[in-house]
């Protein structure tokens, strides 16, 4: 079963004891991660970072079970699956991109020759390969973060954990960035901690929101997007006709608000019946013989959801 997944937890717990108080960070939780890109959500000190260190094995964990790819979190054998990259990873200023890398993959044990393919075909993979004899000092934060990028895979993991990997980075880093973990996805697993929820909609295809050291919700992304939209009390109509449609729905039982939107002339109707709206929309188009264009419920954004879940405390 825990072989199965590329995270796997049970009721993983971490305590902090501070001068008699104690302060649970993360709260049993249970993590079930498949292969593929998993996001995870919370905002800040949710327990994110303290979940990773504990798979890490770079903090002890208070209760509970951890396990990458079957191996117990935190042995030698777990380490050696895992590409880490810190929020805020840091370098040797005074090495270059060549150097740096050649170091890493001499910690990881690579021999001499396989250590200089391997560094040489990352720097060309990350397009570093022009600036490699440059100071890392003299890059820009989003080619640091390449070379992070980088040394995660010099030793050829199974599995990446990169936490708030585009912190930091103008708009132009965070694309080139989350262009490179979708790529990469085609070939390893990914396990992503982020609370900018725009670039976890675009990296991922499930996701775990955690608030307060608590799981609030596990599940695709699309399926939490169809669940919320079904929700929404707001529908967006188009016809050949619309002032005279908006006329009409502005009178009609149960609608709590009707406008047509600037943006994309549409109406925007808010209605608590959904089959109620389509009633009277069949009705109008009977009557007035109006052409429908599109009648939808727009699908929520992976924000809007979480605004929600946080709002409403545990979901």
């Amino acid at each position: 079963m825990k072989g199965n997944y590329e995270i796997w937890t049970k009721n993983l717990t971490k305590v902090y004891d501070k001068r008699s108080k104690q302060t649970r960070a993360v709260d049993c939780i249970n993590l079930r991660v498949e292969p593929g890109v998993h996001g995870f959500l919370g905002p800040n000190g949710a327990g994110k970072t303290t979940t990773i260190n504990m798979l890490m094995g770079a903090i002890s964990i208070t209760s509970g079970e951890a396990y990458v790819r079957g191996l117990k979190a935190g042995s030698i054998r777990a380490r050696r699956m895992i590409g880490f990259l810190p929020q805020d990873p840091i370098f040797y200023g005074n090495m270059t991109a060549h150097e740096y890398l050649l170091y890493t993959a001499r910690l990881f044990g690579l021999k001499k020759r396989d250590a200089i393919n391997k560094t040489e075909e990352l720097l060309e993979y990350f397009k570093l390969s022009e600036e490699k004899k440059k100071p890392i000092s003299k890059f820009s934060g989003g080619m640091k973060q390449k070379v992070g990028l980088a040394s995660t895979l010099i030793h050829d993991p199974k599995l990446l954990i990169l936490d708030e990997p585009t912190t930091n980075l103008d708009p132009i880093g965070r694309k080139k960035i989350i262009e490179y973990v979708k790529k990469l996805a085609q070939d390893i697993s990914i396990f992503v901690s982020s609370h900018i929820l725009s670039e976890i909609e675009q990296m991922c295809e499930n996701v775990t929101i955690i608030n307060d050291g608590k799981i609030v919700l596990i599940n695709t992304i699309q399926n939490i997007k169809n669940t919320y939209s079904s929700s929404s009390d707001l529908f967006i109509i188009d016809t050949n006709g619309n002032q005279m449609v908006l006329r009409e729905l502005e009178q009609a039982e149960g609608v709590l608000r009707a406008w047509i939107s600037e943006e994309d002339t549409k109406i925007h109707v808010v209605h608590n019946q959904g089959e109620k709206l389509q009633e009277i929309i069949s009705n109008l188009i009977a009557r007035e013989k109006i052409v429908l264009k599109s009648f939808y419920q727009p699908e929520a954004s992976l924000q809007e959801v979480f605004i929600n879940l946080m709002k409403n405390g545990d979901g």
